[in-house]
């Protein structure tokens, strides 16, 4: 498919003129003062007393056909008093009618003076209504008519308004009776005024006049060319992306505003001239071609660092500046960079709950509108101490952002689990209170929702285990397919970790309560694809996720078999079965958690294989070690009802128990004199005094006077070899005194671990 984005932006661009064929609002007002010949002062709002009083000095309105004018209360029923029966005053009243003009111009896209002669006021009372018609000219100049409805009390009475295939509905009762409603048209538009069903509707009729311009007088913007290819556009484009499955299609438009706007500003009815007129062409295509449209904020911040020019000899009047600006530095290397779409807008007016979301250079149209984005603020900052000069550039710009509603749950998607997640919860839980049927659009939105999130979990951009950010959010999410019994769903999220690996431990169990609801043979499959590619450098998450499957049905554990040997063949240790590693690059410890799960989930699948194991953790204690990691896999492994009495942890403990027995053998007494361990690596001449001081059968006490560096080197040297000795400083003199004290530390340590080892013997049962 071509790509709409360069199509698209030029057929908005020939559309040049702001306004559409009607405008309407609303304007806080202070009351005008009122009066009717024949009725007097006139309250506001109106009285039910006064609306009769109104009818009763009033005529019934005709209605023009052709050069005719007649009266048929079958196509017009209103009271209707003449311009020179009535008097409007009050020192606010003039600058509210102004008000109310400009507004009306603008939108209706006419500049120039634009002037308000006052035709008639008309009552409709109860049941009064006017079928569809066109104005006639009524005054020399005229080309629109508005419509102004004073503070009154009614139900119904809205004007519908229609130009070529546009059609819009407005109702202008006010409930505050300080603001008045208003609308303006263009003269040449069918309009009705549908019927009052209660109360009374009090309007002003103001003929809308261009006296500083010959003719032609204003016609309503007519872009329906512009309208049409738009939305043929727009049809081809959410046609393609649902049959190719968005095979590199953008899924939402973005096309950039001419005119800056503040968030204070934006808003579809705030637009400026050209804007204004895009923005109705784009909003009725849209609606058309069943697509959403929204305002939005494009913003990009960037940080980077910057490069000093040389730039210190630029002469400002009478001196030279030592002071670098912008010109002084170009940009370097981008460290950061953030680009969103925030500060939604719709176009009813009503807040929005979009969330900010990413976007993507291809999405603007024209397709060259990103790379020409210029930013509005740039800042350079100098060197200081290690860090070099640097900058931070911002750039922000109105758009109008579409795409197809079909895709709504998509775009909440593109913000990431932070608005989907929510999102698929609220989701379940609605779904779950319904009566957990499959069959329901609440359940289908869910599963969309899923597909999308499901799509960008595994997409490009994560498919490496470093880049893979682990989360509850994946964790939430399987829970949730799980609640939602999304078979789908939930054999997409195994496939891709098939794809991916599998390396967070967190999410073994949901993987494994969702394992439950899928084809055994696919589980098999997908968990030896995942180990392929994770269990060399992620053995801990590996082993957590088989044990759990194991452990959740244990009667198909032996389907796991290959994915077992897989685990097996990268149990670290012994380095020839890693080769290509260098020395710092293989694992130097293992947890007590990772030997549980490994001995539990292959003695499920094939208690020679858990022997095996058992064999080869003995083998390489500077990974295994006894006391720190095979000690406390046995005391889980014996605690736990369901591993108990397994083959291989009867093994294990006979292992820790001998180990512990040789060494609750051994004799256990405190030092006979104060002789100490003098074991020291350092051959200083002060560590020598130090190792001469362990020797001593009879000193308890050392004293070294030396310079500071050489007592820290002692120090040092005691704390390094865990000598049992206590050391203080005593400051008197100088240089000062290094006071070492003889302890039982190690007897002590001795005297913990054997009360260790008999609390292990007991709890083993050894």
């Amino acid at each position: 498919m071509k790509p709409i984005n360069d199509p698209l932006s030029d057929s908005l661009q020939t559309v040049q003129r702001p306004g559409n064929f009607y405008t309407t609002g609303s304007l806080d007002i202070f009351l005008p003062q009122l009066e009717v010949a024949g009725v007097g002062r006139i309250a506001l709002p109106l009285l039910p007393i006064q609306a009769e009083q109104l009818a009763a000095v009033a005529e019934q309105a005709p209605y023009g056909r052709g050069q005719e004018t007649l009266v048929d209360t079958n196509v017009r029923r209103t009271w209707q008093i003449d311009a020179q029966q009535v008097s409007l005053k009050g020192k606010h009243w003039h600058d509210n009618l102004h008000t109310i003009v400009r507004r009306c111009a603008e939108g209706l896209g006419v500049s120039g003076e634009v002037q308000a002669e006052l035709y008639k006021m008309l009552v409709y009372d109860a049941g009064s209504f006017f079928i569809s018609h066109r104005d006639t000219e009524k005054a020399p100049g005229m080309f629109a008519t508005l419509v102004v409805v004073l503070p009154s009390v009614y139900q119904g009475g809205e004007l519908v308004v229609r130009h070529h295939q546009q059609i819009v509905t407005l109702d202008l009762h006010r409930d505050d009776t300080a603001e008045i409603g208003y609308a303006a048209f263009y003269a040449d538009c069918v309009h009705e005024v549908l019927p009052v069903t209660q109360g009374c509707r009090l309007t002003l009729i103001y003929n809308l006049l261009r006296s500083d311009t010959p003719l032609p007088l204003p016609k309503p913007p007519d872009y329906q060319q512009q309208q049409a290819s738009v939305v043929a556009l727009l049809h081809h484009w959410t046609a393609t992306l649902k049959a190719e499955n968005n095979a590199g299609i953008p899924e939402k438009l973005i096309y950039l505003l001419e005119h800056a706007y503040t968030p204070a500003e934006m808003g579809f009815d705030t637009l400026k001239n050209a804007d204004a007129a895009v923005a109705d062409v784009l909003a009725a295509a849209a609606t058309q071609a069943d697509c959403d449209i929204h305002l939005a904020l494009v913003t990009v911040e960037e940080t980077g660092s910057a490069e000093y020019n040389g730039g210190y000899t630029r002469k400002r009047g009478h001196y030279w500046d030592d002071e670098p600006d912008e010109v002084d530095f170009e940009i370097g290397e981008v460290f950061d960079r953030t680009e969103t779409l925030s500060e939604w807008r719709r176009k009813d007016g009503k807040p929005s709950a979009l969330p900010a979301l990413p976007f993507s250079e291809h999405e603007f149209c024209p397709l060259s509108a990103y790379a020409n984005i210029e930013p509005n603020h740039i800042e350079f900052q100098e060197a200081t101490g290690n860090a070099g000069a640097s900058y931070e550039r911002s750039y922000q710009a109105a758009a109008l952002v579409v795409w197809p509603k079909a895709l709504n749950l998509a775009i909440i998607n593109q913000a990431g689990p932070v608005a989907s997640l929510p999102m698929l919860r609220e989701f379940c839980q609605q779904w779950q209170l319904e009566g957990q049927d499959q069959h329901t659009s609440l359940w289908q939105e869910a599963h969309t929702l899923a597909s999308y999130m499901l799509r960008d979990m595994f997409s490009a951009s994560t498919d490496q285990p470093y880049d893979y950010p682990s989360h509850r959010s994946d964790r939430e999410f399987l829970e949730c397919l799980f609640r939602l019994r999304d078979q789908h769903g939930i054999t997409g999220y195994w496939q891709g970790i098939a794809k991916r690996g599998f390396y967070q431990k967190e999410d073994c169990a949901a993987l494994v309560q969702t394992a439950t609801l899928m084809p055994r043979p696919t589980v098999t499959l997908t968990l030896e694809q995942a180990f392929l590619l994770s269990a060399a450098t992620a053995q801990e998450a590996c082993a957590a996720l088989l044990a759990g499957l194991c452990v959740a049905q244990p009667d198909l554990a032996q389907d796991f078999h290959n994915a077992a040997h897989i685990l097996f063949a990268v149990l670290p240790g012994d380095p020839q079965r890693f080769p290509e590693l260098h020395a710092w690059q293989r694992p130097t410890s293992a947890s007590p958690e990772w030997v549980s799960d490994v001995l539990v989930s292959f003695s499920a699948i094939n208690a020679a294989l858990a022997d095996n194991a058992l064999s080869y953790f003995l083998a390489w204690p500077t990974v295994y070690d006894l006391d720190n990691v095979l000690v406390a896999a046995a005391l889980s492994l014996t605690e736990s009802e369901s591993s108990r009495h397994l083959a291989v942890v009867a093994q294990l403990r006979a292992a820790v128990n001998t180990h512990i027995h040789l060494r609750v053998a051994m004799e256990l007494q405190p030092p006979a004199d104060w002789r100490r361990d003098s074991q020291i690596a350092c051959a200083c001449p002060d560590c020598k005094a130090l190792q001469s001081f362990l020797d001593d059968p009879v000193q308890p006490t050392w004293s070294f006077k030396a310079a500071e560096a050489r007592r820290k080197h002692v120090e040092q040297t005691i704390r390094k070899h865990q000598s049992d000795v206590t050391t203080s400083t005593e400051r008197v003199g100088s240089p000062h005194k290094l006071v070492c004290t003889k302890n039982q530390a190690s007897y002590q340590r001795r005297v913990e671990q054997r009360r260790n080892d008999l609390a292990v013997l007991a709890s083993l049962g050894g």
